[in-house]
């Protein structure tokens, strides 16, 4: 998955961030952004091997972890607040990329779905963008449900 190559460059930047140089406010959205990095590279992985070891359902649960997980990101980025400090060109340059990785996890697996429909039993997968507010929202059709 190119989703692990982007999680892998995006934990290597916060990691080389020096958070000696941001706000408490900033060093608080920073901790997170890297808590939710390590969730989302878990769950990543976790869906990877279920569907190498053809556990379809587990890699269904693993996919809905992750929507959620994205919109919460996604919410918690378009925040008043943490939208302020985008001017710092550091720490903006890590929402971006941030922003690009969760979209390229979520690219993935979408194409993992469309690409293994049957092993799955689906039907059909669509995908439905929002920009305001930010979300991400993806429904299964499942056969036989």
């Amino acid at each position: 998955m190119i989703a692990k190559d982007k999680i892998s460059s995006l934990r290597e930047e916060l990691n080389n961030l020096s958070e000696t140089n941001l706000s408490i406010a900033e060093q608080g959205i920073l901790q997170f952004i890297k808590e939710q990095i390590d969730k989302e590279e878990e769950l990543v992985s976790n869906f990877d091997k279920s569907t190498s070891e053809n556990n379809y359902d587990k890699a269904v649960s693993d996919f809905f972890q992750l929507i959620q997980r994205t919109n919460l990101m996604y919410a918690y980025i378009m925040q008043p607040s943490v939208l302020s400090m985008l001017s710092n060109e550091k720490f903006s340059k890590i929402v971006q990329d941030l922003l690009d990785c969760i979209s390229q996890i979520i690219s993935d697996v979408v194409l993992t779905f469309k690409h293994n429909m049957k092993q799955f039993g689906l039907e059909s997968v669509n995908v439905n963008i929002t920009s305001n507010p930010p979300s991400i929202s993806i429904s299964l059709a499942i056969k036989n449900a």
